[in-house]
């Protein structure tokens, strides 16, 4: 399919010229536009440019539905003059694009921590031949420092790869969105109104295809000792959902972050969104020894802004008096090298950087 079909199908595209006012925003991982591309999808749509969106989740096991998705997206990729992305999209890298269309990447995570891609052996295939990010014309990061990753983990010209912000993290600048947030949450769980909010939302280990969980026995112990006064939430990475059902928290990540007091993570992304809020973190890392043996990030885990626990035991302690503990300045010098890009600003310097506008 990737070789031979999808490239025969963008041949028969290519039929037709390329459409200047074309935009496609392409998932395969979602049944409808990504957050990390809602913002974009939303300013187009105010545009007289023609915006089709191709997102379909097939993770499911839909193979028949997958392919379909795919070879429409081949035919309509060959005369696009805009491919907007936010995760891995093969079928994009499975022929050689036409020079009038640009691909954008607009990276579902900030910041750098875990090596990915091709910095690791348990992400790329080895059987995959090529390169997964292929025919990408600009690869968005948060900060500059964090461009070196992308480079290296995308096996990415360095011409391409620009610190114009993620667009996505304009909302955390915004009152109304964390208004929205707060009347979500407490609407779901009225019962949480007057306590402390604590998050746990950990990354999966392992790869996407094969994610793995730690040990989530510790939930309801952790319950109890916190008492009264706090209310935690569980929210899973997608990959782990199916993991912990009744526990996961529904509401999406991004949308809880404005109401958490204190989160609760590891080697998660998320660690970088919540920066902009400069609130405590506590790393719950009781793989931490292992991860670190085995080379698995970009930086000294140590860097971290956030209070390290290694041991259930301490783990509750370490929540309860995040706020008297977490060091603001380390936290701002960390926010300021690796998201300073984003600045609320980061939607209109991407338009304005592909003279969109």
């Amino acid at each position: 399919m990737q070789n031979i079909v999808f490239p025969f199908f963008y041949r028969i595209g290519k039929i037709a010229p390329v459409d200047d006012r074309l935009v496609i925003f392409a998932d395969s991982h979602h049944d409808d536009i990504p957050y990390s591309m809602e913002d974009l999808y939303q300013w187009f749509e105010t545009t007289d440019y023609k915006v089709l969106k191709l997102t379909k989740d097939c993770d499911g096991g839909n193979y028949a539905g997958g392919l379909k998705f795919m070879l429409r997206f081949m035919l309509c990729y060959a005369k696009a003059r805009y491919v907007f992305l936010c995760d891995n999209f093969l079928p994009a890298a499975s022929c050689n694009k036409r020079e009038e269309t640009t691909v954008v990447q607009m990276w579902h995570a900030g910041g750098m921590l875990k090596k990915y891609a091709y910095d690791t052996p348990r992400d790329i295939p080895a059987y995959y031949k090529g390169n997964v990010f292929k025919n990408y014309s600009l690869i968005l990061t948060s900060a500059e420092a964090c461009n070196r990753a992308y480079v290296s983990g995308m096996r990415a010209s360095p011409d391409i790869v620009k610190a114009l912000g993620l667009s996505r993290t304009d909302r955390f600048y915004q009152q109304r969105y964390k208004q929205l947030c707060e009347d979500e949450f407490y609407a779901m769980y009225p019962e949480a109104r007057g306590k402390k909010i604590a998050l746990w939302a950990p990354t999966f280990r392992g790869n996407a295809s094969q994610p793995e969980i730690i040990d989530c026995s510790f939930i309801g112990h952790l319950r109890k000792q916190l008492g009264n006064e706090w209310f935690l939430v569980v929210n899973l990475h997608p990959h782990m959902q199916k993991h912990l059902k009744g526990e996961h928290c529904p509401i999406p990540t991004e949308r809880i972050l404005p109401v958490t007091d204190v989160l609760i993570s590891d080697y998660s992304s998320v660690i970088y969104d919540y920066l902009l809020l400069m609130r405590p973190i506590v790393l719950y890392v009781p793989d931490l020894d292992y991860f670190e043996k085995n080379d698995q990030f970009y930086i000294d885990y140590n860097e971290m802004p956030g209070i390290i626990v290694k041991e259930e035991s301490k783990l509750c302690d370490a929540i309860v008096h995040a706020e008297d503990r977490f060091d603001r300045d380390k936290m701002q010098r960390f926010k300021a090298k690796y998201m300073n890009a984003c600045d609320g600003h980061a939607l209109e310097k991407l338009v304005d950087y592909l003279q969109l506008s």
